[in-house]
C-alpha cells in the first residue's frame, strides 16, 4: 500500500502520528513524513505492509486537513 503525504499542505497539528505512529513522524520542520523504515525516496512518500493499512487509512480520513492519500 503506497502512503503519500502532500507536505506543502500539512499544519503539523499531529494526528496522523497519534492515530498511527507506526508509520508517520513528525520532521524537524513539524510537518508529517514517513517513518524511516517504510520511506521510498522522499520522507513524504513510502510503501506501509498490509499490517498497517488499517492504521495507515485511518490516519488519512482523521488528518483535517486531508492531505495523506492512500493507493
Amino acid at each position: 500500500m503506497k502512503v503519500k503525504i502532500d507536505q506543502d499542505g500539512c499544519i503539523g497539528c499531529g494526528t496522523c502520528t497519534n492515530v498511527c505512529a507506526d508509520v508517520f513522524v513528525l520532521d524537524d520542520d513539524g510537518k508529517a513524513c514517513i517513518v524511516e523504515q517504510h520511506r521510498k525516496g522522499a520522507p513524504d512518500s513510502g510503501e506501509v505492509p498490509e499490517s498497517l493499512a488499517s492504521c495507515a487509512s485511518e490516519a488519512a480520513t482523521s488528518c483535517p486537513v486531508q492531505v495523506i492519500s492512500i493507493e
